[in-house]
């Protein structure tokens, strides 16, 4: 049985429903997430508004011992895009609330004072905290933990929460979150400062033989994937020297596409050898992507936390310039502590700079010079943000908000959809990961669309078709219907059609997010729908296959689209800042890269949209 959680804050009132019917048809976490984000938040609302609904979904085969398969999705209408919105996390978290009984959580209304939702088991209850209001979330976790259980695992917002910064993130316990659109906001909005989670008991699978055949063949998939030993020993981290070396950073506001020194700072080799000092897993991972690292010399020295993530090397390291990674580290701390999401903390920073070097804002606005590779000025924003204290206030709504109160300065600001832009620049190379942050949902974010043959050093046939880098026996034994092979791939295989990919891509990562498996290179270059339906039925009894999970994830997506609709997105949104249409992109040897065709990502949007409405 599928469970829904539902907590009014304003009238205290706490119930459940039994919602397996949609675990049948919309998969589980990020899928029934869509559905119930459609149906109970009122068109229209403000994403700060009593009505508005805080949904949490464990995917559907959390807390298994499926590889990888500890991921949530929180859902809400995002104060930052005024869209649908949505994060994904993973760790131990969603894993409690399935043994605590709860799959799905709706959280409506507003606490008159600032609460903690206890699940403890079958025991749920609110508790006012107001003695943590305006604590940090290192601290609220810490206090739970000390107070009510060691064994509590604890979401939590902080000051830019409490405040309704706009990309404000919900922390999962220390060092991972629930970022981009701005969650941690609506939780705030509800004077909610934490979810604390315990929960003992186990999930029951439908076909226990079956399942463990499922485990063995999932883990021998993962582990036997050429990508498998790279991830382990870097990472995310393993695209930072790559990209350096092509051009694709988002160096200073994505004015650079490679910096001088990155890889004798910022690159992978100089992390790993430098500040790794080991590997560290979510629940039942055999990959241990992630790092527990630690400064050895200098001002930082002995210094520890988990990453580097590539994200944040990308983010404060190229967007911003700070050559050194431990004060990075520093800087996603204070993310972290504050609740505010990396990507678009450094992207609102990035944006004031290159507005105070073309003298569209003066120092005196701000109080001081803030320029590329300043980590103290970084910290300082970073607070001012978070309190919404001067410039801060201003930087708080994101880019877009920002450039609408800063004549002159809307060019600078890099976003789609009123989410900024992260981690890889798309003039470098103007693929399906990069069209994707048009496509996505929840706006120019990079987590939603990328594609399970991705090849980066493969370059174009045509501006719809990507050379393939593929052998026909590979594409033989890929996890893909065979009629989707044959459109994406041609008879025989020869190119790989972008548009058609890129809808796959999205049903497939989709797939991943509903079920609660990570998107890992490992995850998504070795298993595919024919294997998620198995699992599916193994666990939950039912009788899915590839195209019927496929078909589930298509109707997934359209339930957020349609969403985005009925709360004003247009076609026209559609689009790259003016930036990547008129600029090249410097890099440091070669030729330039080239500005985008504004006609080509046109006729490729037209392509992908046409396709999307087409049936499997």
């Amino acid at each position: 049985m599928t469970v829904l959680l539902k907590v009014d804050l304003t009238s205290g009132k706490i119930e459940t429903e039994d919602i397996t019917a949609l675990q049948h048809r919309y998969l589980g976490g990020l899928g029934i997430n869509s559905k119930l984000a459609a149906d109970l938040i009122p068109p229209r609302c403000s994403p700060f508004d009593e009505e508005n609904v805080l949904l949490v979904g464990t995917g559907s085969l959390v807390g298994t011992l499926l590889p990888t398969a500890s991921r949530t999705d929180i859902t809400s209408k995002s104060p930052l895009s005024g869209r649908y919105g949505s994060s994904n996390s993973g760790g131990e978290w969603g894993v409690k609330l399935r043994l605590a009984g709860y799959d799905h959580l709706a959280i409506r209304g507003k606490a008159k004072r600032p609460a903690i939702l206890y699940i403890d088991n079958g025991s749920v209850y609110l508790e006012e905290a107001a003695y943590l209001w305006g604590e940090d979330t290192w601290f609220t976790v810490d206090w739970i933990k000390e107070n009510k259980g060691n064994d509590f695992e604890v979401a939590a917002i902080g000051p830019a929460g409490e405040n309704l910064v706009a990309f404000a993130s919900i922390q999962n316990n220390y060092y991972d979150s629930w970022g981009r659109n701005g969650m941690g906001a609506v939780m705030g909005s509800k004077n909610l400062k934490a979810i604390a989670i315990r929960g003992s008991g186990k999930i029951e699978v439908a076909c226990a033989e079956y399942f463990n055949k499922i485990c063995r063949e999932a883990f021998e998939k993962v582990k036997n994937d050429d990508s498998f030993g790279w991830t382990n020993k870097y990472g995310s981290m393993i695209a930072s020297t790559p990209y350096n070396k092509i051009g694709a950073l988002p160096g200073r506001n994505f004015t650079r596409g490679a910096l001088d020194g990155w890889e004798e700072t910022r690159g992978r080799k100089i992390f790993a050898e430098k500040y790794k000092e080991k590997s560290m897993a979510c629940h039942s991972c055999p990959i241990a992507c992630s790092h527990w690292s630690k400064v050895k010399e200098g001002p930082f020295k002995n210094y520890e936390t988990k990453g580097l993530e590539v994200t944040f090397v990308f983010e404060f390291g190229a967007k911003l310039d700070i050559a050194s990674i431990p004060e990075i580290f520093k800087c996603v701390e204070l993310c972290n502590r504050m609740g505010m999401d990396v990507i678009s903390s450094a992207s609102v920073i990035a944006y004031l700079v290159e507005c105070c070097e073309k003298n569209i804002i003066k120092s005196s606005d701000i109080g001081f010079t803030p320029t590329w590779n300043d980590y103290k000025g970084t910290l300082k924003l970073l607070h001012l943000i978070a309190y919404k204290e001067g410039i801060g206030n201003v930087l708080s709504g994101g880019v877009k908000r920002a450039a609408g109160q800063i004549p002159g300065s809307e060019y600078y600001a890099m976003h789609i959809k009123g989410v900024e832009i992260p981690v890889r620049d798309p003039r470098a190379k103007c693929d399906i990961w990069s069209l994707g942050y048009l496509t996505n949902t929840r706006g120019g974010d990079h987590l939603r669309a990328r594609s399970p043959v991705e090849i980066f050093a493969a370059g174009f046939i045509d501006h719809e078709n990507e050379e393939l880098g593929l052998t026909p026996e590979q594409i033989d034994e890929l996890d893909m219907p065979p009629a989707l092979k044959e459109k994406i791939f041609g008879t025989p295989p020869s190119r790989v059609h972008i548009p058609q990919m890129i809808r796959y891509a999205e049903d497939l990562i989709t797939i991943i997010n509903s079920v609660g498996f990570c998107i890992r290179p490992p995850v998504l270059r070795s298993l595919g729908p024919d294997f998620y339906a198995r699992a599916l039925n193994a666990v939950t009894g039912s009788n899915y296959t590839a195209d019927s999970v496929l078909s589930a994830a298509g109707k997934i997506w359209e339930l957020q689209h349609h969403f985005n609709q009925r709360e004003g997105e247009t076609i026209s949104e559609y689009k790259f800042p003016e930036r990547f249409y008129r600029e090249p992109l410097p890099r440091l040897e070669g030729k330039p890269h080239p500005p985008l065709s504004e006609k080509n990502v046109q006729n490729i949007i037209e392509t992908y949209l046409k396709i999307r409405k087409e049936e499997i």
